[in-house]
């Protein structure tokens, strides 16, 4: 709900609330600070006209404003507890992985099997993918902040150290809002057929791993693997189509004889 309301006010442009509702989720899982890119675009892109001064202004209030309200929330934390502890019972958690109960991400499997003299090296390696692409995907989608921002969600829902079926079901609810984009996605039937497929089979493996002792957790692991596979196909189709619509409206279309017809938005 929290999410809804952040894209919400986002997309209103209440800059405030937005950057308070984004402290929020940052508090919650410090992977949500990612967003604070697209939200800085956004009031950039609506506030471009204003003065220079004041426009500055807005885009420096934002930032103050979500981490000061994010000091705000740690800080009372503290107060009421009366101890950093929670620190680690929350941030730590997230961040070294500890726990490995099986869910569906890739963490806890290939952490189960690692050596320890390599857990460092690969905890980094996975943290800081959520982190990565934001700088190269900000510069290439510099005019579209709330497509950033969907692919963003996509990106923290893959790559989270514990995510849920939540997260998914969120961003899914998400996408009719770029249902321009379908007829220029390549992989649609086979990201539909793997994401339906690893859905239904998940609870069956789970219940012959868990319950039944007829399987072992590389059957369940190999599910999880195809569904974040399938998360991964459906990032990189939606983006490709993107470009691709993009492309299209600036240059044109070709029949197969060969005749140029322009795209225009209605």
């Amino acid at each position: 709900m929290i999410f809804a309301f952040f894209i919400l006010s986002t997309v209103a442009g209440k800059w405030l609330s937005a950057s308070i509702l984004l402290s929020i989720l940052s508090y919650h899982s410090f992977y949500h600070i990612s967003l604070l890119v697209p939200l800085i675009m956004y009031v950039h892109q609506k506030n471009s006209t204003e003065k220079k001064v004041l426009h500055i202004t807005k885009l420096l209030s934002v930032v103050v404003v979500y981490f000061l309200a994010t000091i705000l929330l740690i800080v009372t934390s503290h107060k009421l507890i009366g101890s950093w502890h929670f620190l680690w019972s929350t941030y730590g958690c997230i961040l070294s992985v500890p726990d490995l109960t099986p869910n569906i991400g890739l963490f806890w499997y290939f952490f189960t099997e690692m050596f320890e003299h390599f857990r460092i090296f690969f905890l980094w390696t996975f943290q800081l993918n959520i982190f990565v692409y934001t700088a190269p995907l900000a510069i290439r989608l510099r005019k579209e902040p709330i497509f950033l921002l969907f692919i963003q969600l996509i990106i923290i829902t893959i790559f989270k150290s514990y995510p849920c079926i939540g997260d998914v079901a969120f961003y899914f609810s998400l996408l009719p809002m770029w249902s321009h984009l379908f007829h220029f996605m390549r992989q649609r039937f086979i990201v539909s057929c793997v994401l339906a497929s690893c859905t239904l089979l998940a609870p069956t493996l789970w219940h012959l791993w868990i319950y039944s002792g007829s399987a072992n957790a590389n059957f369940y692991f190999a599910i999880t693997l195809a569904f974040n596979t399938g998360q991964v196909f459906l990032l990189t189709d939606i983006l490709s189509a993107f470009i691709k619509r993009e492309y299209y409206l600036e240059n044109g279309v070709k029949y197969e004889d060969g005749t140029l017809v322009l795209l225009r938005l209605q």
